[in-house]
């Protein structure tokens, strides 16, 4: 583990084997080594206080806990009744459920079969539609069987996607941040990219000149010496990461508990990772001891991945646990977290660590992205989703120093990170027409009104939730956007549902964390408030928001399970077992076969005779 500096540890164990091992022969080497040893555990020891004063060790501890616990689901009794309501209000909740379920049921009934063959294929869509993002594993059975939010379009326009059954829905996804600037524009950004395909077809290698243009639009806006592109926000990480530990000689990557860096599971926190990377540390956010340890751990540490879109605050607004954490999301958690990134840039600069700000959520912060927002330069930075206007993409910008390939020292000594698709021609054609759009006064002057009518929508729409008397907020900043929860319930998960009936299409992870695109106008979000308060109103009416709800026993939902699951285990490992051992005959038979063996024997023995 990178808590632990596994390898400083095994330092101070292989020079104390040789302190004792010297001692008898040659005194003075071993006083040497002694004292040595003593200074470096010393070291050791100051650096691995400072690092468990800052450190997170719970995503490690749920990695191995997820091999060893096994949770049930709810039945469907127990699923209505999981917070020891009355009778009276889970008969209302079922009754509910009960109504939501043969209403999806006649509107999207014709596309069931579709659904249920997707996700039989489908394994990612699968995984994401088990509602594992965005509710705790113990309501996920219920839910599932009931409702199936799988959508199929037919057609998207502006902000508006239409399903193959002819509903329409507003879009909250973003297609998961890609869709930032709305589908009209979407699609002009997409048909640049197919003209520039249609000129030169998949030619890779030869490079289109709009490459050229694109590296000078980057580096122009974001202030960077060079670029490299890749595949998607998750390779572009996987890149950055690399050159820094190339340039730095230094293994471990710091990040900051919560934030999210792509599915490559050397970044990746808690669950989802199955590898316990012994190279990524994982430190507290907005906490003073992280620095702390950043500072004392320089001489391991090859960089510090930020996410600066995690300003905006929402990371407790997930609705997949069973409390309800306080949400301070919006402009002051801007300001605040802009306070706190000056101080991790001016540790970052102090101890020689290359800061890199994984901005995959290109142009979501404002067309100049987090540098222009919070006036902060790393010293790498990575983008995706809406760069490519649609197509898969992924950049890397930074400095010479942090980019080159090679060691100008050694020449033997090379980082092998390149791509195939590097230069797509459909990608850089379509990307080519999003830089010049956000380069433009339109583009800045579109982004810079939208900003201005999401501040007006956040405004109106509290105040009529407020008048509605319904517990929940939205948190907004540009393109971001969340719902808080005034009023605890471990049913709030929910609101999503009720949210897509009601005609708003969210990503997997529901209401915690939801985009804008920047066609919404003024009336689309008179649509979007109307949504969510019939949505609200029913939700409460139909009693999912009960102010005296008592915590889950999770005891009895651990407990049986696992003991289950390692009995099970242990009968098929001693099946296993038994399996792989040579067949031993029952001792009856045994004794006939010897018997038989002898008589064999004897009859084949000469006579005395010869004969």
């Amino acid at each position: 583990m990178a808590v632990f500096m596994m390898e400083r540890l095994h330092r101070i164990v292989g020079l104390s084997v040789l302190c004792w091992f010297c001692s008898g022969r040659c005194p003075w080497t071993s006083g040497f080594l002694a004292l040595g040893t003593t200074a470096y555990g010393a070291w050791y020891l100051y650096m691995l206080v400072k690092t468990l004063q800052a450190a997170v060790i719970a995503p490690t501890l749920w990695g191995v806990l997820s091999r060893f616990v096994v949770v049930r689901y709810l039945t469907r009794e127990e699923f209505f009744r999981a917070d020891s309501p009355p009778e009276e209000i889970a008969k209302k909740r079922e009754e509910a459920l009960d109504r939501l379920e043969k209403s999806w049921k006649e509107k999207w009934g014709s596309v069931a079969e579709t659904q249920t063959y997707l996700k039989k294929h489908f394994s990612d869509l699968r995984f994401k539609a088990s509602g594992f993002e965005s509710m705790y594993p113990i309501f996920q059975e219920v839910i599932n069987k009931a409702l199936d939010p799988i959508t199929l379009v037919e057609k998207t326009e502006t902000c508006w996607i239409t399903d193959t059954t002819g509903h329409k829905f507003l879009d909250a996804s973003g297609a998961y941040g890609v869709n930032c600037f709305g589908y009209t524009k979407s699609k002009e950004f997409l048909a640049a990219g197919q003209k520039v395909a249609d000129e030169v077809g998949p030619c890779l290698g030869p490079l289109h000149p709009c490459v050229r243009e694109n590296i000078e639009l980057l580096l122009k806006l974001y202030n960077k010496e060079e670029v490299s592109f890749h595949m998607s926000g998750t390779e572009a990480i996987m890149s950055a990461v690399y050159q820094a530990r190339f340039h730095t000689q230094k293994n471990v990557v710091a990040v900051f508990q919560g934030t999210y860096h792509g599915w490559w599971d050397g970044v990746m926190q808690g669950a989802g990772n199955d590898r316990f990377v012994g190279d990524c540390l994982i430190l507290k956010d907005q906490c003073d001891q992280s620095l702390e340890a950043l500072k004392a751990r320089s001489s391991d540490i090859a960089a510090l991945l930020v996410n600066p879109i995690s300003g905006f605050g929402w990371k407790n607004a997930t609705t997949n646990k069973l409390d309800t954490p306080k949400v301070d999301a919006g402009v002051e958690s801007i300001e605040k977290f802009k306070k706190w990134l000056l101080k991790v840039r001016q540790t970052c600069t102090e101890a020689g660590i290359p800061l890199i700000y994984d901005e995959t959520w290109a142009f979501h912060l404002g067309i100049g992205g987090a540098q222009e927002l919070y006036g902060i330069q790393p010293d790498l930075l990575v983008l995706g989703k809406s760069l490519g206007g649609g197509h898969s993409c992924g950049a890397v910008l930074g400095p010479t120093r942090l980019m080159e390939r090679r060691d100008p020292d050694r020449p033997m000594r090379v980082n092998f990170v390149v791509g195939t698709f590097k230069g797509n021609p459909v990608a850089m054609g379509a990307m080519n027409a999003v830089l010049k759009y956000v380069s433009s006064p339109e583009g800045r002057k579109a982004s810079d009104n939208f900003r201005d009518r999401v501040a007006t929508w956040l405004k109106d729409c509290n105040k009529t939730l407020e008048s509605k008397d319904l517990p929940i907020r939205v948190n907004a900043h540009r393109t971001t956007w969340c719902i808080s929860y005034k009023q605890h319930s471990i049913f709030n998960f929910l609101l999503m549902y009720y949210l897509r009936d009601a005609g708003l299409i969210m990503a997997w992870v529901g209401t915690g964390k939801m985009i804008f695109n920047m066609e919404f106008s003024a009336e689309d979000f008179k649509s979007l408030t109307d949504i969510i308060v019939r949505a609200a109103t029913s939700f409460k009416e139909d009693g999912w928001w009960f102010p005296d709800g008592k915590p889950v026993n999770k005891l009895p939902l651990v407990l049986g399970p696992t003991w289950a699951f390692f009995q099970r285990k242990a009968k098929e490992t001693f099946a296993s077992l038994s399996a792989s051992l040579p067949p031993s005959a029952p001792p009856a038979a045994a004794a006939a076969a010897a018997a038989a063996a002898a008589a064999a024997a004897a009859a084949a023995k000469p006579t005395t005779n010869g004969k």
